[in-house]
């Protein structure tokens, strides 16, 4: 037992002098550090950081040249996208003793904006004329979108653009301006590059020219070719001119004589404006028919078509405005207020009254009989007191009730105003097939020498007879 407890204590002396020994070995030997670079560190914001690590050494007091290189463990939460100073540690720990280096990084904005110019290849300002921008826009890293902080300056010739970010950082760009005049003049004809006229009849030639750069060039049109209004035929003329650029425009035109063996055209179209009105309108255009319109307040969505058909020369006219036989019919006072309600809308659309209107139903109509006797023949005296001209016809399309179909409108048409000298057509914008037929109709006629005339005052009336 004795011996057994002297063991013990001989065990337990010398596990305290490993322990000092270990503690005295320790603090024996320093640590120190390589930082492999400079201590503080300069980064651009959003630019690589890569860092040049630290190399960590154990080396005993009394011998600091005998080193000994040791892991290091680093500490590095660097975000170069965060403005301001930042630091990266190094540890290093032997025993009880541990040692910290660090290197301080600071993250600035040194870095200008980006401008980018928009720029057309084809792009160029006419000589004399203000330069009209083309677009840009400016990148910031740091402050993102600085496009509406740009200061742009124009100075001979050359457009200076600058952007200052929140840093102070300036970017500049410059854009040489193109001057030149790539662009001929602009030939317009009064009635189109197709004119169709009848034999004997004067024909005025009426064309401009613009260009973009010398204004009003007409005078300097040079016109090949004529017109010789006896003979029937088709006549091609020449339209050349050029601006002070050297940029020549060439244009032609075609004027077709008609033989006048056809009669007078009268189109009359009721019951519009409508939905189909616009492209009957732009059919007219193309062939420069001029036609009457008998109009309705029923679809006051379309008034502007009446703006639009009384502008391009064809005739307005008064047809109704309710289009409600049992109310106009009712009296003369009635008929007449419902009369005075259309010419307000024509008046707004197109500045003026009319005088010319057409009966709902056509002044031989019976319905009227229904709602008061004998209020057509009344109207009719009324009227005439009044200045008013009001026209019936003697050509119908159809499309009031007969067919629906475009190809019998046609057919309806032409078997009526062959033979004729004066042909009143009644026809209604309001039907789709019936503006689906007119384009042939106005070819047949001009090609068998029939020319339209809109409805005047003096016009034919064809008048049918009161039958109330």
């Amino acid at each position: 037992m004795k011996k057994t407890g002297v063991l013990l204590v001989i065990i337990a002396i010398l596990i305290s002098l490993i322990g000092v020994m270990s503690t005295l070995t320790f603090n024996l030997y320093q640590i120190s550090f390589d930082m492999h670079g400079q201590e503080s560190v300069v980064r651009e914001y959003g630019g690589p950081y890569i860092d040049p690590e630290v190399t960590a050494y154990r080396s005993p007091v009394l011998m600091p040249f005998y080193k000994k290189e040791l892991y290091v463990s680093k500490f590095m939460h660097l975000d170069v996208n965060k403005m301001g100073e930042q630091e990266i540690e190094y540890h290093r720990k032997i025993g009880n003793k541990e040692e910290t280096a660090i290197r301080k990084v600071t993250v600035e904005d040194h870095k200008p904006p980006v401008i980018t110019l928009i720029t057309d290849p084809e792009y160029y300002t006419l000589p004399g004329h203000e330069y009209q921008e083309e677009g840009f826009s400016a990148f910031d890293k740091l402050d993102g979108d600085v496009t509406d902080k740009v200061i742009s300056r124009e100075e001979n010739g050359i457009v200076y653009y600058s952007v200052t970010d929140a840093h102070g950082n300036e970017a500049t760009a410059e854009r040489e301006i193109v001057y030149d005049d790539r662009k001929g003049p602009v030939i317009s004809f009064a009635n189109g590059d197709y004119v169709k006229i009848m034999a004997n009849s004067s024909y005025k030639d009426e064309y401009t020219a613009v260009d973009d750069l010398d204004g009003d060039v007409t005078d300097k049109v040079k016109v090949e070719g004529s017109v010789n209004t006896s003979s029937p035929g088709v006549y091609t003329l020449k339209y050349t001119v050029s601006d002070s650029y050297g940029n020549e425009t060439v244009r032609e035109k075609k004027v077709e004589v008609l033989s006048r063996r056809g009669g007078i055209i009268y189109l009359t179209f009721d019951d519009g404006p409508g939905a189909s009105t616009s492209r009957l309108l732009d059919i007219l255009d193309k062939y420069n028919v001029k036609a009457t319109f008998f109009v309705v307040g029923v679809y006051p969505g379309y008034f502007y078509n009446i703006k639009r058909a009384y502008e391009a020369g064809h005739t307005i006219a008064v047809h109704s405005y309710t289009h409600d036989y049992a109310r106009i019919y009712s009296s003369e006072s009635a008929y007449w207020a419902d009369f005075e309600n259309m010419q307000d809308v024509i008046v707004r659309q197109t500045g003026h009254r009319t005088n010319l209107f057409r009966f709902p139903g056509g002044s031989s109509n019976t319905v009227s009989r229904n709602y008061s006797y004998g209020i057509m023949t009344r109207l009719a005296q009324q009227a005439a007191d009044k200045g008013y001209v009001y026209f019936d016809w003697n050509v119908e399309s159809g499309d009031a009730g007969r067919t629906t179909d475009p190809a019998q409108v046609y057919r309806n048409i032409i078997n009526g105003v062959s033979g004729r000298k004066t042909s009143v057509v009644l026809c209604h914008d309001s039907k789709s097939y019936t503006v689906d037929a007119i384009e042939d109709v106005i070819i047949w006629c001009l090609n068998n020498g029939y020319s339209f005339q809109p409805l005047t005052e003096n016009s034919f009336t064809a008048h049918h007879g009161i039958n109330n």
